[in-house]
């Protein structure tokens, strides 16, 4: 799949995203919503190994990754991404209502889908701390979890 070339006014790199939904038509809607609002979606795929090598592979700032109160691969997947070398940052998002995953959320940021937008990434990550330093000379972020004051 072609990223994105959109790049926000003042020529900053757009934050670099992934999309990890079993449902196509929800990474398609996605996609479509993030790249119009100037985000780089470098991959959306299905959850599974592969999803894993190629976040190792593109190191996507954030991946955003579909879970179920009643399922437990979004969440696999979620603790998987955090364990890489180089974990990205993970967002967490559903259909379902925060409330219905009760401690599930395992410190992850959490946006309903309702809400899912550039913003909406952009202010989970931004409440969360840095728990890794930025790379050097990419200008990448930290990984950053929520719940901790903005960096």
């Amino acid at each position: 799949m072609p990223a994105s070339t959109a790049r926000p006014a003042g020529g900053t790199r757009p934050t670099r995203i992934m999309i990890i939904d079993d449902h196509e038509i929800s990474r398609a809607a996605c996609r479509a919503l993030l790249r119009t609002e100037g985000m780089d979606v470098v991959a959306d795929m299905a959850a599974g190994d592969q999803a894993i090598e190629a976040a190792a592979a593109l190191r996507p700032d954030v991946v955003i990754v579909d879970v179920s109160p009643s399922a437990g691969a979004g969440f696999s997947m979620a603790r998987r991404l955090r364990a890489l070398s180089d974990p990205p940052g993970v967002v967490l998002t559903s259909s379902a209502e925060p409330a219905q995953f009760g401690g599930r959320l395992e410190g992850h940021s959490f946006v309903a889908k309702a809400g899912l937008c550039a913003n909406a990434i952009r202010e989970a990550a931004a409440q969360g701390v840095l728990t890794r330093p930025p790379r050097s000379g990419d200008g990448r972020p930290g990984t950053l979890l929520p719940g901790s004051p903005a960096i």
